[in-house]
């Protein structure tokens, strides 16, 4: 892997530094254990710059073996295993912790786990019972404990337990979920039945909670109000086509079995799973978040929602060799299925493996079929300027979908209007994007699409201005935006007026090779060209079209005018 070659030359620099500083005497001698220790050190923090979480792992773990007494670097040693997905190395780490500090609360939590999915729950609640100023750990142990509890039919401490996990508003709503599951799995139905409404009333991890109301309603033979409130919910929340809600629905309807009740062991992996995200990661506590989606996945490797968010923080933080993984693990039978299509293919789009991605999207589109995977699929002809293609998805999707479906999403409306307008059908994209104008005016998107259309056919010239500025006061920071004002300044002959936009529009996107291009544009026009030559060489190096491409090899050989000439007499 070049990342890990690349830290492993990083340490091999840093030990030929220290020998020069002379840690380890003379060159050419065998570098001191200080040094060696110091250079594993440094990898280690450089891999974690490079996202490489196998070498941080593999040199922190190293570094910690040098210095056995060092508890901080013991936990980073830990802490990096954990997010390597190595949970083997982590609790060998955490015993050797342990036995020098038995209140390291990383440590304490990785070993509880463990007895706690080996049913050792007595030894489990030993290690998730010291106190520790670690908020973090803390509320991780607090939640597995009131589940190891649970374990053993153990429902009033099951309740204290969860009661008294710490870490505010948000936590307590999160355990109030867990008593509500507990009660469903160990109590008396009329009081699961009041401590779901609790935790419905907090509003936290909502679908969560539908779903395991459902199930718990499931288990007593309470079918029908199981389908009605999994209905009202999905209507309350634009109709969930695809996942675990919709998999629910449709077994309901069909008179057929949905998931039971989950073990502890399951739902511990769920308490997990439901703030990684929806606190650490929105807090931009990414490591803490992946902490947590780690020992959920361990704990219950199919609970592929968990896998799911833990693809996409790893995809998020350039490691998507490591999310490709995961989704690509996660079986066509998953309620998560096509979610976990849409991100792998959106992998592939962000690594420019375009018939990859489109692969994924027909295969998925054809074995799960919805609104989503034909916009998806839509979309994806979009990106790749295949307006012919992506015509008759938008046209289906939008006769598919009533007023009021389209008042509630009007994107598929506007995609339909850039598509009729790139297959040189205007009157027909005209008319799509009014509608979107008509039911959004201050859609910037809409705006700036229409407005300079008109400047470009020179048609309707002050309400098209108007257009496109109003779209500037609702997205200031766009690019596209103010290059289109700029743009149609430049069409209109105004090219001082066009020169101030189409410079903002650089400086809003400086790597778009279409802005780029057009204030080359404008520079030649003002005389400046080399400047414009300078320009539309940049341009070049920001993958433009292959038509922008083309046009701009033109323009540096001296044809401007004949660029021109053929742009204005294209219909």
């Amino acid at each position: 892997m070049k990342l890990r070659l690349f830290a492993a030359a990083c340490a091999a620099v840093i030990l030929t530094a220290c020998q020069t500083a002379g840690i380890a005497g003379y060159a050419g001698d065998e570098p001191s254990p200080e040094g060696k220790l110091f250079g594993e050190y440094l990898a280690g923090s450089y891999a974690h710059y490079l996202e490489d979480s196998t070498a941080r792992s593999d040199y922190y773990s190293r570094a910690f073996a040098r210095a056995e007494t060092d508890i901080s670097l013991g936990r980073r040693a830990m802490s990096s295993a954990v997010t390597a997905g190595d949970m083997d190395l982590a609790r060998t780490l955490a015993i050797g912790i342990n036995q020098k500090d038995n209140r390291e609360p990383m440590a304490l939590m990785l070993l509880g786990q463990k007895a706690f999915k080996q049913g050792r729950q007595d030894q489990a609640r030993a290690f998730f019972n010291p106190a520790t100023a670690d908020l973090t750990m803390g509320i991780a142990m607090g939640l597995m404990q009131g589940w190891s509890y649970a374990a053993d039919n153990n429902l009033e401490k099951a309740r204290e337990t969860f009661r008294a996990v710490g870490g505010g508003a948000y936590f307590q709503n999160i355990a109030d979920l867990q008593i509500a599951k507990a009660e469903a799995l160990l109590g008396d139905p009329e009081d699961a039945k009041k401590a779901f409404r609790t935790a419905e009333e907090n509003g936290q991890s909502a679908i969560e909670t539908r779903l395991a109301k459902a199930r718990f309603l499931h288990s007593i033979g309470e079918n029908d109000l199981a389908l009605k409130e999994l209905e009202a919910f999905s209507k309350q929340n634009d109709v969930f086509e695809t996942g675990p809600i919709a998999k629910y629905i449709a077994a309901l309807k069909a008179g057929e079995a949905i998931d039971g009740l989950l073990s502890p062991s399951q739902e511990a992996a769920r308490a997990l799973t439901e703030p990684a995200y929806g606190f650490f990661v929105a807090n931009r506590a990414r490591d803490a978040g992946e902490v947590f989606l780690r020992l959920a996945v361990d704990l219950d490797p199919r609970h592929d929602k968990a896998v799911l968010w833990l693809g996409d923080l790893l995809d998020n933080t350039e490691r998507s060799d490591e999310a490709m993984q995961l989704y690509k693990g996660i079986p066509d039978s998953s309620h998560y299925v096509v979610s976990a299509k849409l991100a792998e293919a959106n992998v592939y789009f962000s690594r420019e493996e375009d018939d990859k991605a489109l692969a994924v999207l027909e295969d998925v589109n054809a074995k799960h079929t919805s609104f989503i995977t034909r916009e998806a699929l839509g979309r994806a002809r979009l990106i790749r300027e295949n307006y012919e293609e992506a015509l008759p998805i938008y046209i289906d999707l939008v006769n598919s979908m009533s007023d009021e479906d389209i008042k509630a999403n009007t994107q598929p409306l506007y995609f339909r209007g850039i598509s009729y307008e790139r297959t040189k059908q205007w009157d027909k994209a005209e008319a799509d994007f009014k509608r979107v104008l008509a039911i959004e005016p201050d859609n910037a998107d809409a705006l700036n699409y229409l407005g300079y259309t008109w400047v470009d056919r020179g048609e309707n010239l002050t309400e098209a201005f108007d257009m496109i500025r109003k779209a500037i006061e609702i997205e200031p920071n766009s690019g596209a935006i103010v290059d289109s004002l700029g743009w149609a300044h430049y069409k209109l002959g105004q090219y001082k007026e066009a020169k101030e936009k189409l410079e903002d529009a650089v400086e809003l996107s400086p790597s778009s090779a279409t802005i780029i291009d057009h204030l080359g544009d404008v520079y030649w026009k003002l005389g400046r060209f080399r400047e414009a030559g300078y320009q539309w060489e940049r341009a070049l190096e920001f993958d433009p079209t292959d038509k922008e491409r083309a046009n701009i090899k033109l323009k540096l050989k001296g044809q401007f005018e004949a660029v021109q000439r053929s742009l204005e007499a294209a219909p």
